[in-house]
């Protein structure tokens, strides 16, 4: 199905902008798509497409091996189209552990109507350093990244600032206050945009905050010439997205070798 390609395609486009940053790399060897950067938390090395045959097992568990001699915790995408068809149980055999079910949603639009925006919040697109600070704050609050792994985020942060990538970033505001953040990325097939990043502060949850923080990245995407709309959502967030139009496609599976994935 085409939809779900784009869905896959973009999910691999997002995650390889990290490889930009010198510090990372991106390794398309044996099958395996791999990112690796200096980051000891996830999800910031982790393999991010998968094309394995008969050496499945020996080369899961040499991609496995190199990230624990480099002490960095992994994440392994099990996406619609991976080989062999049970990589995830291979995966868990290997030692990983199921860290989330993800659906993959789309949206089309051209069949959009956009809601109107709650009058009290305001959506700004990030586009200097201190907003960039903010957003950066934000993520590694949602990851829960430890204090001494925080410059490299910040960094890594920095150096995929706007403009450095095909996408936008935007924090929601009530009152003065940074309540949450979305991005929208550009990186992956022509005319498809790809909501990541979303997050919105618990105090603010229940407010309409993600929903109308979804139609302003759809608003976005739709300026920018894209006919169609994809993400992959939690189990929490499905309701936000379906509510704003998104149709659940197909299921994606993510496995980690650290229990520390967040469960928000």
């Amino acid at each position: 199905m085409p939809v779900i390609a784009d869905i896959e395609a973009a999910l691999i486009a997002h995650w390889a902008q990290f490889s930009r940053w010198p510090k990372s790399e991106l390794h398309d060897e044996h099958g395996l798509l791999r990112l690796e950067t200096p980051i000891k938390h996830l999800p910031y090395n982790g393999v991010i497409r998968t094309r394995l045959g008969e050496t499945a097992d020996a080369d899961i568990a040499a991609a496995i091996e190199r990230f624990r001699a480099r002490d960095t915790p992994c994440f392994w995408f099990v996406h619609p189209s991976a080989t062999p068809a049970d990589l995830g149980d291979r995966l868990l055999a290997h030692g990983l552990t199921h860290a989330a079910s993800i659906t993959c949603m789309s949206l089309e639009l051209a069949d959009w109507d956009p809601p109107p925006l709650p009058p009290n919040v305001r959506f700004a697109e990030v586009l200097d350093d201190r907003a960039l600070q903010t957003y950066s704050d934000l993520t590694m609050r949602y990851w829960q990244i430890r204090v001494d792994q925080q410059p490299l985020v910040a960094e890594l942060q920095r150096y995929l600032a706007p403009g450095k990538v095909p996408g936008h970033r935007y924090l929601a505001l009530s009152d003065g206050a940074v309540i949450g953040k979305g991005y929208v990325s550009l990186a992956g097939p022509p005319g498809v945009a790809a909501i990541y990043g979303m997050s919105v502060l618990p105090q603010a949850r229940g407010r309409g905050v993600a929903g109308a923080l979804t139609t302003t990245l759809l608003q976005r995407a739709r300026e920018s010439g894209c006919h169609r709309a994809v993400l992959h959502s939690t189990d929490m967030a499905v309701g936000v997205y379906r509510r704003a139009g998104f149709v659940e496609r197909c299921p994606l599976a993510l496995l980690a070798s650290s229990a520390s994935w967040p469960d928000h």
